[in-house]
């Protein structure tokens, strides 16, 4: 135990004797495990925050929608593959669901004290406050004397189209007809690259009126409704997506969402990234190892008359290649320490200071740390099987 505790400590006073050289060697492990443990707990915080998207209407609501292609046109413009009028009847017209609501993408410039060219313009109905779980900051919804007339906004396009906090009562113009702002809606949490509309950005225009205006059916990306309290809401989902399907020839080219579901199309994209930058981050390791490997060949070298001295007073092979392994397990857990703290010192940054909602995982936080220390010896044996094998005599000229 005292031999293992004195080939650490040879290890260490080598390594301070040369500062700047040990720490530019340790900074490829520390990038290396800073890269592992960031990408997987960002990754594993933005999948809980997607996740939790289709439960911040309530409990009892489920999201109708096209196919994942289907959803991606549909956003696109093409009517093909929204969802039609008779979706949206079938699914008011299924048993339990309370209220049904469509939501449409219109185009169009937006004009009040400034211009958006191309805002996020939702066309929905007067049930829409009914269904989703978010305040109106200001004013209300669709104004029922005038809801032809009326729009509601969504926090950040308020500010866009107008210079006032609270634009309440003001005019903007879309398509030649003036609109009256009827409410604006508080913050909508939208997580990072998810595939859910942000709702902050959004103009709420009524539905019949944006079909109107566009001069044609609406095809709606979206169908958000509202099961009655107390109904099994997996068993209405299901005769949702049921009844939708028969409607369609049997075609099974709907998703119906509950509040528990995942957006599996967001988390798989995200887990391919992960693997993709944590290979990177691996190979950023090796490259970590390959520099201990570098800078402990360098050490053999210069060190070769210390080596032929402890040769010559009695130490074997194994000690010798004990003492190097040493100094590339002191480099390699220095630098998986300083990694590992430096990563949790970010992720307490992104939390205070961005949108971002990373996750630590107690499991990279150990694996990283054991990879880079493996990786570190074993690239540290091929010097220290070097400095073994000197012959004392050979080692003892070099002075």
């Amino acid at each position: 135990m005292s031999l293992r505790h004195g080939n650490i400590r040879l290890a260490y006073r080598s390594i301070r004797v040369a500062k700047g050289r040990s720490l530019l060697t340790m900074l490829g492990i520390i990038i290396g495990v800073m890269a592992v443990v960031l990408m997987v707990c960002v990754g594993q915080g933005i999948k809980q925050q997607i996740s939790g998207q289709l439960g911040r209407y309530g409990k009892n609501v489920v999201t109708v929608q096209p196919s994942t292609s289907a959803s991606l046109s549909g956003f696109a413009g093409t009517n093909s593959s929204l969802l039609s009028q008779n979706d949206l009847t079938i699914v008011q017209k299924t048993h339990n669901i309370a209220y049904a609501v469509p939501l449409s993408a219109v185009s169009g410039t937006m004009t009040a004290d400034h211009t958006v060219n191309a805002p996020f313009i939702v066309a929905t109905t007067e049930d829409f406050p009914k269904v989703i779980n978010q305040p109106i900051q200001y004013g209300g919804f669709f104004d029922p004397g005038l809801e032809d007339k009326t729009v509601v906004l969504g926090a950040t396009v308020a500010h866009q189209l107008f210079n006032d906090n609270s634009p309440i009562g003001q005019t903007l113009t879309w398509r030649g007809r003036h609109f009256i702002v009827a409410g604006v809606f508080s913050n909508f949490n939208a997580p990072p690259f998810s595939l859910e509309a942000n709702f902050n950005n959004a103009v709420f225009v009524p539905y019949a009126t944006a079909q109107d205006l566009s001069g044609s059916l609406l095809g709606m990306y979206q169908i958000i409704a509202k099961v009655t309290p107390g109904a099994d809401v997996a068993s209405v989902s299901s005769g949702v997506h049921s009844a939708l399907v028969a409607a369609h020839g049997g075609a099974n080219d709907v998703s119906v969402l509950r509040a528990n579901d995942s957006n599996v199309d967001s988390n798989r994209t995200i887990h391919q990234l992960t693997i993709l930058v944590t290979s990177a981050a691996i190979i950023a390791l090796i490259v970590g190892g390959v520099g201990i490997m570098n800078v402990m060949l360098v050490s053999v070298t210069e060190r070769m008359h210390e080596i032929g001295l402890r040769k010559a007073i009695g130490a074997t092979n194994q000690q010798i290649m004990r003492q190097f392994m040493a100094e590339a397990f002191v480099l390699s857990a220095g630098g998986a320490l300083i990694g590992v703290v430096l990563s949790c010192a970010v992720v307490g940054w992104l939390h205070l200071y961005s949108n971002l909602q990373p996750v630590l995982v107690w499991q990279v936080l150990v694996a990283a740390p054991v990879v880079a220390v493996t990786i570190g010896l074993f690239f540290g044996s091929m010097p220290a099987f070097k400095a073994a094998r000197k012959d004392p005599i050979e080692a003892l000229r070099h002075a």
